[in-house]
């Protein structure tokens, strides 16, 4: 395979889940020019990795005609390989396309791919699993990527250690797995009686869900709309805990394989999502809203979880 086109939108999250996958398609092409085509906001931080001699901008909300003039130029780059890491509707059609007019195998859950991966019900398998299942079927094995050092940044302001990482916010329409903005309060003001400082990360709209910690809280630091993924990550690796709902930037700080409290609704698709490992402690209740900071604090007292490192 000379010329690969790797296909991946989505979530924050769904990116941070294809990483490893992304890694396992270079490792099994070493020699090939590979593509990514993904949408603007990913562009400059996934350059860093590498793992792609180009990546090219497909925004999902752009209209039709801009796709279409899009693909035009995608067919005229003679991809001898297709790897659909979306599996959506809209990447079904650009598989079809590929076949007929460019004659490109194509590797994806959809009704077009020669190297068809059938998806299992949600919440069967997580989502890396479930990556890596599809790329079997291409001979691509598992490289399980623990060095993230690529999104590694010096921060232009040391944060004093102690640190705890709290991660408030979610991407909206996702209101239902966010922790109520008083609990995360609640647990940073706990955090810093025991001479942690507190960290918030996140974009400019998650501020709503920032302010109540940054109003009890005497030295917070403030990161709220300077929180790229090079810094989320950075930050997360120099934290003694992180806390955070079930969203993009709580994906990028667990790549730090630190510390991590997850406040989830009790579903399969979170259980598959996070594991119950060493590093990741759920809390789960049928509503996160239900989960008390009570329960948290008790949870991290038992679990001996604050703990200071250099």
């Amino acid at each position: 395979m000379k010329k690969i086109l790797v296909i991946k939108h989505g979530s924050l999250g769904d990116i941070i889940f294809a990483i490893p996958a992304m890694f396992s398609i270079r490792k099994k092409y070493p020699s090939a020019t590979i593509h990514l085509l993904t949408e603007k906001k990913y562009t400059l931080w996934l350059m860093k990795s590498k793992i792609f001699d180009k990546i090219i901008i497909d925004n999902r909300r752009d209209i039709i005609f801009k796709s279409i003039v899009n693909l035009t130029k995608l067919l005229s780059m003679k991809y001898s390989l297709i790897i659909d890491l979306q599996n959506s509707q809209r990447t079904s059609i650009y598989n079809l396309i590929f076949r007929l007019f460019n004659k490109a195998l194509v590797c994806s859950s959809g009704p077009f791919a020669q190297y068809r991966y059938k998806i299992p019900t949600q919440g069967t398998e997580s989502a890396r699993v479930g990556l890596y299942n599809q790329l079997k079927l291409l001979d691509i094995i598992n490289n399980d990527v623990t060095n993230y050092n690529w999104l590694k940044v010096d921060l232009t302001v040391e944060i004093k250690k102690p640190i705890v990482l709290f991660i408030p916010g979610v991407s909206k329409g996702n209101e239902n797995k966010q922790w109520q903005p008083e609990k995360f309060a609640d647990f940073a003001q706990y955090c810093e009686s025991k001479k942690f400082t507190i960290c918030v990360v996140g974009k400019k709209s998650d501020l709503p869900s920032a302010e109540t910690i940054f109003k009890r809280c005497k030295n917070a630091v403030n990161k709220i709309d300077f929180s790229p993924p090079e810094t989320i990550y950075s930050i997360a690796l120099q934290s003694s805990l992180i806390i955070t709902n079930d969203t993009g930037p709580g994906h990028i700080a667990s790549l730090s394989k630190n510390q991590m409290v997850w406040l989830l609704n009790d579903n399969s698709v979170s259980k598959a999502n996070i594991s119950n490992n060493e590093t990741n402690h759920r809390i789960l209740s049928s509503s996160v809203k239900n989960i008390t900071s009570k329960k948290v604090i008790e949870y991290v007292q038992q679990n001996e979880l604050l703990k200071s490192f250099n």
